[in-house]
């Protein structure tokens, strides 16, 4: 790799902008032709992106799915640590005793970090890391801060959330709830059918009132601290809402415009009788717990279209940004929370019980005109745990020196799981060890909790054991040429058990064990 950059010495103490989005992939190598074309043309914020940043073609996620992924992705820690290790939505709600969130002034966040260091932090959009809505006394409903017929944000509700400031103590302010997540259309991204239609282009206007506050701000007084923000989109995924029974209900409203063919995937007919026997579970239980996925056609586009809905939604915070004054300085992220399988691996949906590369390989640029004259690549193995103490080392923040203050008012404040990646990407310290192997986990057995209950009022089961991952990826010497090369361990893990000591068991209606 070339080291043909400036350093970040040259950015004087740099703003950051984050954009994640959620449930999007890394570009799989069957993609056709016709796709990749209709990439460039359509994910615009992306194309624009790389001009001026360094694109990370080998990079993954530490945990999943949602939850534990973020977590990991806002801490630099995985969920031995962090304690995130459960998903929302499908068999558990968030009261639940088998739900686990991130405790305050336990493991500090990116936000803590960057506070401590001087930063204006804020967050908009999807969190999902703890329960932060606000909720209607006397229920476990949240508090819309919207007019929940149209979807038009109700300043007053607003101003509720501002005011009770939920994620202060993660170190993020002006956070305005709810989270969009759930079976509500109005807290999907872009898929009601009527009024405002999801929650992305309001987050987007939150960002860009963000910035234009900020703009007038800095013209008033001149020792305005550096800022960070996070833009957190739903889409893509909206995906997971789309099915046989969505697909007919009023509420919805899935959209496609003009997107080439998309062929399946060529693992689609993969047989899984060799493979670790949750996967043949997870499959026979999905549409039974969720619904079923009738047009897959249509289905594999629309997950395209909701890649573009979440970008066009960027463009809009990536140039009133540009239209700043402190676009210069400012350091632009790009990544993901996790991919989907799309059917893929004998048509298997969504991102649970197992590590293949659509679920794991995620997008991730790093975009600053001063760093990157042109286009570069990064094709090194890196995962999300190395995102924080990155941006950190980008900052030019003394991290144990941060990390000290910080143990005054977290509990669990340890060094880093992953690593400051910048010496290495600007050819600062060539002994620095990059090319390691990575480590995903996961615990998150999202079939299994006290509402195994589907949308249509019918009991299912959980998926069988063992459906615990613990995978390893590393850059292999083979032949004389490198290869990537990933180690899985699937396990029953006996923290998760149901009483100490006593293994689970998963029986078939018939009776008998599974």
């Amino acid at each position: 790799m070339e080291h043909s950059y400036s350093t970040p010495q040259n950015l004087e103490r740099p703003n950051f902008l984050v954009f994640l989005v959620d449930e999007e992939r890394y570009p799989p190598v069957y993609e056709n032709t016709e796709i990749k074309e209709w990439r460039k043309k359509n994910l615009v914020t992306q194309e624009l992106l790389k001009r001026h940043g360094l694109e990370f073609h080998q990079h993954y996620i530490g945990s999943a799915a949602c939850c534990p992924s973020r977590a990991t992705l806002f801490t630099g820690h995985y969920p031995s640590l962090h304690g995130v290790s459960q998903t929302d939505g499908i068999a558990k709600e968030a009261f639940d005793s088998d739900m686990f969130w991130l405790g305050r002034n336990t493991v500090p966040t990116m936000g803590n970090y960057f506070r401590e260091a001087g930063y204006q932090t804020y967050y908009k959009g999807k969190w999902h890391i703890s329960f932060e809505d606000i909720i209607i006394p006397g229920t476990h409903r949240d508090f819309p801060s919207y007019n929940p017929l149209n979807g038009v944000p109700d300043r007053k509700k607003e101003e509720l959330y501002l005011h009770a400031d939920h994620l202060n103590s993660f170190g993020f302010s002006g956070w305005i709830g709810p989270e969009p997540h759930g079976k509500n259309p109005r807290n999907s991204a872009s898929s009601a059918s009527f009024g405002v239609r999801g929650r992305d282009v309001i987050y987007s206007s939150e960002v860009v009132e963000l910035i234009v506050s900020l703009e007038h701000e800095k013209s008033i007084s001149k020792n305005t601290n550096p800022w960070l923000f996070v833009a957190s989109f739903v889409n893509p995924h909206d995906i997971v809402l789309y099915g046989a029974l969505t697909e007919h209900l009023p509420a919805f409203h899935f959209a496609v415009e003009a997107i080439p063919t998309i062929p399946p995937p060529p693992t689609i007919n993969e047989p899984l009788d060799t493979k670790p026997r949750c996967q043949a579970s997870y499959r026979h239980i999905y549409p039974r717990a969720l619904q079923p996925i009738t047009n897959q056609s249509f289905y594999r586009k629309l997950y395209y279209q909701l890649q573009k809905n979440a970008d066009q939604q960027m463009f809009r915070v990536f140039e009133a940004l540009t239209r700043s004054s402190f676009y210069d300085n400012t350091i632009v992220i790009f990544t993901s929370d996790h991919g989907d399988l799309l059917g893929s691996h004998g048509y298997l949906h969504q991102k649970w019980y197992c590590s293949y590369e659509e679920v794991l390989h995620v997008p991730f640029l790093i975009h600053n005109k001063k760093l990157f004259s042109q286009n570069k690549n990064f094709h090194k193995l890196t995962s999300h745990v190395d995102l924080l103490p990155t941006m950190l080392g980008l900052a030019n923040v003394d991290i144990e020196e941060i990390q000290d203050r910080l143990r005054t008012k977290f509990c669990e404040v340890h060094p880093f799981a992953g690593r400051n990646l910048t010496p290495s990407l600007f050819g600062q310290n060539e002994s620095t060890p990059v090319d390691e192997p990575i480590y995903f986990m996961t615990d998150d057995d999202v079939t299994r909790g006290q509402h195994q209950i589907n949308p249509l009022g019918a009991a299912y089961p959980s998926v069988i054991q063992p459906n615990h991952i613990e995978t390893v990826i590393a850059t292999l010497q083979i032949n004389h040429r490198q290869e990537t090369w990933k180690l899985s361990r699937y396990f029953d893990n006996v923290n998760f058990w149901s009483h100490p000591g006593i293994k689970d068991e998963t029986f078939q209606l018939g009776g008998h064990p599974a």
